[in-house]
């Protein structure tokens, strides 16, 4: 078995930061079911200050998309590698909902990336896409499958809540809610293998057996009525934010002491916890609960929401990003990510011990 090295980590943030008063005056153009009270609930309980998004607010006809933000990190990383694009044998690209049915976004990243050749992966879900994408790459190193491979990680979020997406007249509260929660960007890290390795191991669960989806977007084969489907509204994203917050501490306390158990980690010799947060509310609440019932310490996590805005998984990865680059990780500290999907209750880790040689 191969050991996984981290040859380099990247981020990109799409467009300049926006404050929460161009968010106001962006989001309102459009109706979407929420009072200004209930906006004002869900920008106080976020906490989030700026975030990010692939639309324009100045043009909205000028967008980026999944391909063109995985594609910018991955390129980012392959040169803080020393890559060369065909170095890469193995090409994982995670998403929320993909550019396109076909061809698979991947082999989009792939073209805009310049890889002649190399085996590809698209990993289409929520907030566990980008642990899964390091799980397939580190597993298919491990294994000598390959010796290089690339993980590019985007949420594109935004359009799922914009015209011509959308029929704002349809829209009631369980759908505008997640637009003035989520937000866009995109990660990437560059794999190989090496004798001397970070111990990179990944670790997801599905847990939602007999429990209703907390987040669902009726849109596929299974529903072809989309003319139908768009005058009804069906097509939008669908959340109860009272339900999945209820339901979700649960199922992350419990989930990240599967996680814990089956990566055989000790939460008191974390050195750097990673989770995937939506809110002050939510992360002052598991910070509470992570240390009573697993001993993660308080002082060791680690989140760039209110900065960044809420990017679901690739939060994980934005964060070990500014890390590396910014010279906080030390050799041999243990890192741990963490993340919780409320789609079908999905819990998903990883951990790593930092070395020098890494990023």
């Amino acid at each position: 078995m191969k050991g996984v090295r981290i040859a380099a980590t990247s981020s990109y943030l799409p467009g300049p930061a926006r404050s929460q008063d161009e968010l106001r005056a962006f989001l309102r153009r459009y109706p979407h079911g929420l009072t200004p009270d209930l906006q004002e609930r869900l920008l106080r309980e976020t906490g989030i200050e700026t975030r990010h998004f692939a639309i324009s607010f100045e043009d909205e006809s000028r967008r980026e998309n999944n391909t063109t933000m995985a594609s910018a990190a991955g390129r980012a990383a392959l040169e803080r590698a020393g890559w060369f694009p065909d170095d890469v044998e193995l090409l994982v690209v995670t998403d929320v909902v993909p550019d396109q049915l076909m061809p698979p976004t991947s082999t989009l990243v792939q073209q805009a990336l310049g890889i002649r050749r190399c085996a590809e992966l698209e990993i289409s879900c929520n907030c566990s896409a980008p642990f899964k994408g390091l799980q397939a790459a580190a597993d298919a190193i491990r294994l000598g499958r390959v010796r290089r491979a690339l993980v590019c990680c985007s949420q594109y979020g935004s359009v799922l809540a914009r015209p011509p997406w959308t029929n704002p007249e349809r829209m009631a509260p369980h759908h505008g809610a997640l637009l003035w929660i989520v937000s866009d960007g995109a990660a990437a890290v560059a794999l190989e293998a090496s004798d001397n390795g970070c111990d990179l191991e990944v670790w997801t669960q599905a847990s939602g057996l007999g429990l209703k989806p907390g987040m669902s977007l009726a849109l596929g084969s299974a529903y072809p009525d989309l003319v139908g489907g768009f005058e009804r509204g069906d097509h939008h994203i669908r959340q109860d934010d009272r339900y999945v917050l209820r339901q979700g501490v649960t199922t992350a306390v419990e989930g990240l002491g599967r996680a814990l158990e089956a990566l055989h980690i000790d939460g008191r010799s974390i050195d750097h916890f990673m989770p995937t947060v939506s809110s002050l509310q939510v992360e002052r609440t598991l910070k509470t609960l992570f240390a009573q019932h697993h001993g993660v310490p308080a002082a060791s996590w680690r989140t760039s929401f209110t900065r960044v805005g809420y990017v679901g998984g690739v939060g994980f990865l934005l964060v070990l990003d500014e890390l590396a680059r910014t010279g906080v990780l030390e050799a041999g500290e243990r890192v741990v990510g963490f993340a919780m999907e409320s789609s079908k209750w999905i819990s998903a880790a990883a951990t790593l011990r930092w070395e020098d040689s890494c990023g």
